[in-house]
């Protein structure tokens, strides 16, 4: 496939092109920065254009279009000034994209199209744990996520296939949360945070990258899919196995409070969390290479 790329010089989008390329993809990718990052620099397989917001002549003659842009959520504190940001960058950005490919006189057969978990708001359920069907939360991250798919319905409605990706943790070894939570673990120090009895519905890097191709290519899928191992732990049991790879203990405990203080209203993201479940996409034939949490962090910490 001809695939244009936006938001691709993040974590996720430069595991993605790199993987692409090496299946025979090729990508125009789009980028507010002058240049294409380093990793990407020397791939003949990229077309580069440097734009905020790409014309409809540059996104002509794409098999697929994919969307990862947003400004980084977790980790952050949440100003008024920040959410507004984090609200511009995907639900406003989308919504121009969206008008852009509406204008296409060939458009492409997929447009895909980042979300998240966040979606179903927070919870310290277990069972069940949540899959597609569930209703939407009402908290500030579920709202984002509902505003933000609704802006691809045009793209539905003209016929264009839409995947909407709901994201989890994304584990990686070049970024992300776990390159976070090493560095505690590695000292001694590392440990649940809160209650420990939040969830978290996480993914091998790679798990998500073929995931994502899976579903591109696959024309009978479109919508809503949880991009998560069928296997989410608890925070504490997470801690638990980062503990025992890394060979460290896994005594301390992080209070709340300490999260709280360092990220505000932003603290919800690590201090709470979701049960998850890929239902739609196991049904699409999906089989995962790390579903198991203990041989992903293995697999991904094997250097350490």
């Amino acid at each position: 496939m001809k695939i244009g790329i936006l938001g691709g010089t993040g974590l996720i989008g430069k595991a993605f092109v790199e993987t692409a390329i090496r299946l025979g993809h090729r990508f125009r990718f789009f980028s507010r920065k002058s240049s294409l990052p380093p990793e990407l620099s020397s791939y003949p397989e990229i077309e580069f254009v440097s734009c905020i917001l790409p014309q409809s002549g540059d996104l002509e003659g794409l098999d697929a279009i994919v969307n990862l842009v947003g400004e980084p959520i977790a980790g952050v504190r949440w100003s008024e000034e920040r959410k507004k940001l984090i609200e511009t960058s995907r639900v406003d950005f989308t919504r121009g994209l969206v008008a852009r490919v509406m204008d296409l006189k060939s458009p492409p057969k997929v447009f895909v199209n980042a979300s998240a978990i966040g979606y179903y708001g927070m919870s310290e359920e277990v069972h069940p744990p949540y899959s597609e069907t569930k209703e939407p939360g009402d908290d500030f991250l579920a709202k984002l996520c509902v505003d933000w798919e609704n802006q691809t319905l045009p793209l539905k409605k003209a016929g264009i296939r839409t995947l909407l990706l709901r994201t989890g943790i994304i584990l990686s070894p070049k970024g992300g949360a776990l390159e976070k939570m090493v560095p505690p673990f590695l000292l001694g120090v590392g440990g649940a945070i809160a209650s420990g009895k939040q969830g978290m519905s996480w993914i091998h890097i790679m798990d998500f990258i073929s995931a994502m191709l899976h579903l591109m290519q696959l024309e009978s899928e479109s919508g809503a899919y949880n991009l998560v191992s069928p296997e989410p732990v608890s925070n504490e049991e997470f801690s638990r196995v980062l503990a025992k790879t890394l060979h460290r203990p896994s005594f301390f405990k992080v209070p709340s409070f300490a999260i709280q203080a360092l990220y505000g209203e932003g603290s919800v993201v690590i201090t709470e969390g979701q049960y998850v479940i890929p239902e739609r996409l196991l049904k699409s034939g999906y089989e995962f290479q790390f579903q198991n949490l203990e041989k992903a962090v293995s697999n991904l910490l094997e250097k350490h």
